[in-house]
Formats: structure tokens, C-alpha cells, sequence
């Protein structure tokens, strides 16, 4: 499993260089002020190979307020539940630290190449490199859901109907903090953009 993880990572990185040459080939072609647009239009958040893999960690103490627990046999049995799916996210998260890291490497550096290049041409590469990095996560992932299941199906049997839809609610959230956000689309330039078609009939 592991040689297949590094083959991926190293297919990555090739991937990446064959990207950066045709960049910069076609950057001749943008326009500076285009460029220097689209560099700050475009600034997401660093990868997180950790966080794309689903991986978090529940604060104990913040549970049980949320929750708001009316009876008082159910709160020892809430607070086992919850250590056992941390220590379980935690063992993943050491298991695969390696990975983790070269990931975050690996992508954050092609992040940061496409926002110094302003180039769109390297869109579909960048696409190529996410499915690359996905294939990797995606097993760990599952495992996460998996110990994810368990907790679900453990409070279902100890919470009242009420105490579970606010965990649910909670869980929800802390689960989209990990989604990425996508970068707002600068008016300007689209006006601009509308305008270059109206004047040239297209």
C-alpha cells in the first residue's frame, strides 16, 4: 500500500513539473494587470491533506454544553463514546502522517506556482493533481466515516430524540469548517470580460 502511495505522490510531482514548463510558456500571453487580478482573486486557503481526509478531532467539554444532557447516567457513557472516536482519529492521523505531509507539500506548492503564473491553461492539470491526491485519501477517508458510523449509531442509542438532532447539528458543522471555500469572483473583471464580447460581436 505504501508503494502505491509514493508512486502516486512521485506521479504528482512529475505531473506538476510537466505543468509549471507550459505555464509559463503561455504566461507571455497574459496581460500584467490581468495577471496581478487574478492573483488576488485567487487565494484559497492552504491544502490540508488531514482535513480533506476528514479528520477532527471533538472537544469533550464543548460536547456536553452543546448537548445539554438531562440525564445523568448517559453523560459517562457520551464521554467514552467521544474519547474512543478521537483515539481512533488520532491512531489514523499518526499512521498516515508521512503522507499527510508530502501531500501538503506536493499540492500547496502547485497552488502556489498557479497563483505566481496567472495562467488558466493550467486549470485541467491542477484538476489532474486533485484526482491524484484524492486516490490517496479516498481509503483513509473511508476509514474515518467508518469510526464517523459508529459514534452516530453509539449516541442514537443514549441521547433523547431532542439531545440528537443537536448533535447531529453539531457535527454538521464542525464537518463543513473542513470544506474549502471557493474564491469570489471579481465584479470587475467579469463587466470586463461582458465588454470584450459586446464589442467584438462574440
Amino acid at each position: 500500500m505504501k508503494k502505491i502511495v509514493y508512486l502516486i505522490i512521485i506521479l504528482i510531482g512529475v505531473s506538476m513539473h510537466a505543468q509549471a514548463q507550459g505555464a509559463g510558456r503561455g504566461q507571455e500571453r497574459v496581460r500584467p494587470d490581468q495577471q496581478r487580478l487574478n492573483q488576488q482573486n485567487r487565494k484559497p486557503r492552504a491544502f490540508k491533506a488531514s482535513e480533506v481526509a476528514g479528520l477532527f478531532f471533538y472537544d469533550i467539554d464543548k460536547v456536553l454544553k452543546k448537548l445539554n444532557l438531562k440525564n445523568d447516567k448517559s453523560k459517562p457513557l457520551v464521554v467514552s463514546l467521544l474519547k474512543k472516536y478521537n483515539t481512533q482519529i488520532k491512531e489514523i492521523e499518526f499512521s498516515n502522517a508521512d503522507t499527510f505531509t508530502n501531500l501538503n507539500k506536493i499540492v500547496n506548492a502547485e497552488m502556489k506556482s498557479i497563483r505566481a503564473q496567472g495562467n488558466n491553461r493550467v486549470n485541467n492539470q491542477r484538476g489532474l493533481t486533485r484526482e491524484k491526491a484524492q486516490e490517496i485519501i479516498r481509503p483513509i477517508r473511508q476509514k474515518v466515516r467508518k469510526n464517523e458510523k459508529n459514534l452516530n449509531n453509539g449516541l442514537k442509542d443514549i441521547l433523547t430524540e431532542k439531545e440528537l438532532k443537536k448533535w447531529v447539528k453539531y457535527q454538521k458543522a464542525k464537518k463543513d469548517k473542513l470544506k474549502p471555500k471557493r474564491p469570489q469572483r471579481n465584479n470587475n473583471q467579469g463587466q470586463g470580460q461582458r465588454g470584450n464580447r459586446q464589442r467584438g460581436g462574440f
